[in-house]
């Protein structure tokens, strides 16, 4: 029986086959280059088109729930309590790995602002711990070094850890899990910390629950939406990935 297969040397032979192997090459070079202004270029390039990857992906699959914000409300009112919950654990667990505000957002348009700032104030509080604990169990708190001046660092944070985390979850510019990190690798007590993020992140989310409703879930179709979130997941997820490979061959090097 003759196989049907296509031989290999023709497909790698291709014209096709050699351009594109040509322009992966080139992304390669490009990401990997001495250059800032090439390296963003490639990151750019990398992030349209993962968007764009995403947003065609829910145009051919066209799902029922993303085909408008009333859809997707009416798919979680069908959900009942385990919508909320399935909701509350993502907000848990994503921010880990991506923006808060994006999470908070997408609750706001797909519950509403008043609902979705209260899930995502129980998701938000449930991570802050996460992270914390996380920090504590690793033992990282224990690398800021032995020199007098990290010392005095950290026990001034110790002691105004309250303040100083309360400063910085409402300031909403810094980003929440390096915040929790820090104020654990830094020492706070827990209750400190507890009582300070449970106040400092609700401006923050006071004004991406009603800013998701107001301008979200009007000017953007669910479908183009979450394609903005795959797309920054993405990029931070290939930035961490190749910093982390860079630290390793350094540390290889040494």
């Amino acid at each position: 029986m003759m196989s049907v297969m296509p031989d290999r040397n023709f497909i790698t032979s291709s014209p096709a086959y050699r351009y594109l192997a040509g322009l992966i090459d080139r992304y390669h070079r490009f990401m990997h280059s001495p250059s800032r202004l090439r390296r963003g270029i490639s990151f750019a390039v990398f992030s349209c088109i993962a968007f764009f990857a995403a947003l065609c992906l829910f145009q051919v699959t066209d799902p029922y729930p993303l085909k408008g914000w009333i859809y997707l409300r009416l798919t979680l009112e069908d959900l009942g309590i385990a919508g909320a919950i399935i909701f509350v654990f993502l907000i848990s667990i994503l921010p880990l790995i991506s923006p808060l505000s994006l999470l908070i957002i997408t609750g706001a348009a797909s519950f509403g602002p008043v609902p979705g700032m209260v899930l995502s104030y129980i998701g938000s509080l449930i991570n802050a711990n996460i992270a914390f604990l996380l920090v504590k169990a690793l033992g990282i708190e224990h690398r800021w070094g032995h020199e007098a001046r990290a010392a005095r660092i950290k026990e001034s944070i110790q002691r105004n850890g309250y303040p100083i985390v309360l400063l910085l979850q409402a300031a909403t510019i810094f980003p929440f899990i390096a915040i929790n990190s820090a104020a654990a690798a830094a020492g706070v007590d827990w209750k400190d910390f507890m009582k300070a993020t449970s106040l400092g992140i609700l401006p923050s989310i006071m004004i991406y629950s009603f800013l998701g409703e107001a301008l979200v879930s009007r000017f953007l179709s669910p479908q183009v939406y979450f394609s903005l979130i795959i797309m920054v997941v993405l990029t931070i997820f290939t930035t961490a990935m190749r910093k982390q490979k860079i630290r390793l061959r350094r540390k290889h090097i040494k």
